[in-house]
């Protein structure tokens, strides 16, 4: 099972990035960043990702939203020690 959730955690790096790029492009633009702005943008991108595990879906709708949150307060976290 470990080795079929690594992809996965590629995946999350990559809308980790996406959403610190976001915020860096928010910033330059406004000024100070919501991060209720990077969680929606992420959100979005989320909405197309849809990994799955022998063959089973694991992420719904909810917990695409809960990651959403998360990945985002993480970019702004990150990008804001930048």
């Amino acid at each position: 099972m470990m080795p079929k959730i690594f992809p996965m955690f590629l995946d999350l790096g990559r809308y980790l990035k996406m959403g610190m790029d976001h915020y860096a492009d928010l910033r330059a633009v406004q000024g100070a960043v919501d991060p209720q702005l990077v969680s929606a943008y992420l959100r979005v991108k989320l909405d197309k990702w849809e990994p799955e595990i022998n063959g089973r879906k694991i992420l719904d709708a909810s917990t695409k939203d809960a990651g959403a949150r998360f990945i985002a307060g993480v970019a702004c976290n990150l990008a804001g020690l930048a």
